[in-house]
């Protein structure tokens, strides 16, 4: 078992510590954000074992503190947390709370490499020294509280449809004034939260089996927000998960055409971090949005599972190559060989490429240069509010603009 002296460095340069805190209660882990609340920490609190995962799994953290028990179902769900963390962060101090505290539940502690058992109710200045890692009470006197950020049950986060959307265009590289050929839809959540990442919401409804209910809230976000981009095209990204579910053709289009946007003018972007875990639905889907009108991209081609069998099944209208390769490409002339052979192969195969991630002027001349037909990224213009972006337009400002 570690120690809890953990020394503080000087309070004037001392940069925030990360605590997320897990419990099923509510009222509970109102008690202990309350109670550690200091400019010296950065506070996140979930109340499903499934956040917290997702969170950890895109997040460092310095302290971890969870209840033993967050299910339902009674249990020593919190070892399965605790063993997460542990093996990926050795250096995180794991603090275990329980009702029960035994024998037994000790050696659990022990075997997953908890750094402490808390017997409830909680001994506060204790836990306050294990977080804290030796911070004096004092030192934080006049200066503002610290940020806490609760995050939701994923139904209650979906029920409250917090979710809105940004846009960032897709260009035209074969015309000289470089017009827009379609906006991308992207999710975001409220800004004091961690489910604004679309990476850890996903992953979230990933464990939770709720991915098309979040795909639908994010759908509707993406059509609600784009009041006076059309006739361009839309494109929307969708889990090729949420596909395998059979509702999620009529689900998608009845959402599409009741925001009164026709399914021609869309397309779904599909990104695969993951294996398809039922081809066949899937297919299914896919044929029968297709037979509706919408059209596919595949997203981040040429890393992760966006490879060449995804591009067989899916048969998209678009390629979109993954950022990684326009990142710094007029320097790199390994990244510039890739995408010219990855557009080759797409002209040859009838689809246009879309290359994502261009950041400057001359990853710009290059990819153009390379034969991509369209580009996406910062060079052209960061994403914005549908609003915001026509009027920029309307102004009259360069694509090179950013």
């Amino acid at each position: 078992m570690a120690s809890s002296s953990l020394h503080a460095a000087d309070s004037g340069s001392r940069s925030p510590r990360r605590v997320l805190l897990l419990d099923d209660e509510e009222s509970v882990l109102g008690v202990l954000s309350d109670y550690l609340r200091s400019p010296f920490l950065e506070i996140v609190t979930c109340r499903e074992i499934e956040a917290a995962e997702a969170i950890l799994e895109h997040s460092h953290f310095d302290v971890v503190v969870t209840d033993l028990r967050v299910s339902e179902l009674g249990g020593l769900e919190g070892i399965r947390l605790i063993r997460f963390v542990t093996s990926h962060f050795p250096g995180t101090v794991v603090l275990a709370m329980s009702g029960y505290v035994t024998e037994e539940v000790h050696a659990f502690g022990r075997a997953a490499g908890v750094t402490a058992v808390l017997e409830k109710p909680l001994d506060l200045p204790r836990l306050r020294e294990w977080v804290f890692g030796g911070l004096a009470d004092n030192e934080d006197d006049g200066l503002d509280e610290g940020p806490v950020a609760a995050v939701q049950p994923l139904r209650e986060f979906l029920a409250a449809d917090l979710v809105y959307s940004v846009y960032q265009p897709i260009i035209d590289l074969g015309a000289p004034d470089l017009p827009v050929h379609g906006f991308e839809a992207l999710a975001r959540g409220p800004n004091d939260n961690p489910l604004r990442n679309p990476e850890i919401l996903f992953a979230y409804a990933t464990r939770k089996e709720c991915l098309l209910d979040t795909d639908m809230l994010c759908i509707r976000s993406a059509l609600r927000g784009a009041g006076g981009l059309e006739p361009v095209r839309l494109f929307i990204n969708v889990h090729p998960r949420s596909l395998t579910a059979p509702e999620s053709p009529e689900r998608i289009a009845r959402a599409i055409t009741g925001a009164g946007i026709l399914p021609q003018q869309v397309v779904l972007e599909l990104t695969e971090h993951h294996a398809i875990v039922n081809p066949a639905a899937f297919r299914n889907s896919l044929e029968a949005l297709r037979e509706r009108g919408f059209g596919f991209a595949l997203d981040d081609f040429g890393v992760g599972y966006a490879n060449v069998r995804l591009l067989s099944e899916i048969r998209p209208n678009y390629i979109k190559l993954s950022g990684y390769f326009a990142l710094g490409v007029h320097a790199d002339p390994l990244r510039q060989k890739l995408i010219r052979a990855m557009v080759s192969m797409a002209t040859d195969l009838g689809i246009p490429t879309i290359c994502e991630g261009v950041e400057d002027q001359q990853d710009h001349e290059v990819v153009t240069q390379l034969g991509t037909p369209y580009g996406q990224g910062y060079y052209y213009a960061r994403p914005a509010k549908a609003a915001d972006l026509m009027q920029r337009y309307r102004d009259g400002a360069p694509a090179g603009s950013g």
